[in-house]
């Protein structure tokens, strides 16, 4: 399955923007969080990594094109801290800017299906207090 950044990206900020409805956010303990995206040990560019809790909390980020990646949220440059599962999904164009180019088959995504849904990515990581580096490493 191929999706586009911007539906990954904004599943996951209507999602954590239900899950704080009526909360007062201000209480929360907010952590930087970065890390770097590889399969087979090279870099990942082409993807979104999203982080969601069991609360409902969601985060996302584009890897840059050495895999790297930094949560952003509602608060800014961070998460609140909590335990949380991560998928990696390939992006494509989104439609407007792929009928402005000649029709090209798509990439192959070097991003195995298993890591692309949270039930079966076994990815998992608890986010606490300071800024938290997270690389994840996938493997076929």
């Amino acid at each position: 399955m191929v999706t586009s950044v911007r539906t990954v990206a904004g599943l996951c900020l209507v999602v954590s923007g239900l899950a704080f409805c009526g909360c007062n956010t201000s209480d929360l303990e907010i952590s930087k969080v970065s890390g770097t995206v590889t399969f087979d040990g090279q870099p990942v560019s082409d993807g979104v990594v999203c982080f969601m809790s069991d609360s409902g909390f969601g985060a996302s980020a584009v890897l840059g094109e050495d895999g790297s990646y930094q949560l952003g949220s509602q608060h800014g440059q961070g998460i609140p801290n909590g335990t949380y599962k991560v998928t990696v999904m390939p992006v494509t164009e989104d439609v407007a800017e792929s009928e402005a180019r000649s029709y090209k088959a798509p990439k192959r995504s070097d991003i195995p299906t298993k890591y692309q849904d949270f039930a079966t990515s076994q990815l998992e990581f608890a986010v606490g207090a300071g800024p938290q580096v997270f690389d994840i490493q996938m493997a076929p």
